[in-house]
């Protein structure tokens, strides 16, 4: 396989942007050195030079440069879209459809039982912090005081975070032409109507 990559990177940004393309289409254990190696057109020992620690820290490298991009990109997105949950969610639904997928579920289920228990940890953290709180806060604060679901912000940023991937995963033909993004904001106001539902429910 060949990847595109800027004749200006550096030969570092080079091999981080083949790894995180390579790890982000196959998953950690599907991905060995001498692929990385051969998508870059070098020897699997010059990867070394970068990742002393071999595949693992080279995963991790590529996994926290990727989930950094995504903070801000988030908080961007969201803190531009001003007041209102649904004009965030959104915003946070167009930045993650602009991005490669970031396979969240996998990395959880899969990647991280793979490595160490110390760098799964350290990763896990970077990833709620750069997914998960982000549209937690949208949640906590566009969500009004007396709703039931204010309690579950956290979850509720899970399941949106899901439902985009999903999303960004369907094959074109299933969405017989409609944009993935104009897909991902019908879910969102089917979401919120049932959310808004459930709390008058709860109330009357």
């Amino acid at each position: 396989m060949n990847t595109v990559v800027e004749p200006a990177m550096s030969p570092r940004d080079r091999v981080l942007q083949t790894a995180e393309h390579l790890f982000s289409e196959r998953g950690y254990a599907a991905v060995t050195l001498r692929d990385i190696a051969d998508a870059l057109g070098i020897k699997q020992a010059s990867l070394y030079y970068h990742a002393p620690g071999g595949k693992e820290e080279l995963f991790v490298q590529v996994t926290e440069r990727g989930l950094e991009r995504h903070r801000v990109g988030l908080d961007n997105a969201i803190n531009e879209a001003g007041d209102g949950l649904r004009a965030q969610l959104y915003a946070a639904a167009g930045w993650l459809l602009s991005q490669p997928s970031i396979n969240y579920g996998r990395m959880l289920q899969s990647d991280m039982p793979a490595i160490s228990a110390h760098e799964a940890e350290r990763l896990r953290v970077s990833a709620f912090t750069a997914l998960i709180a982000p549209l937690q806060r949208a949640f906590d604060e566009g969500l009004a005081d007396d709703s039931p679901a204010k309690a579950k912000a956290v979850h509720l940023a899970g399941a949106f975070l899901s439902v985009i991937e999903g999303v960004h995963n369907l094959p074109e033909h299933f969405l017989n032409g409609e944009p993935k993004a104009a897909m991902a904001r019908f879910l969102i106001d089917t979401w919120l109507e049932g959310i808004n539902h459930h709390s008058k429910t709860i109330q009357d």
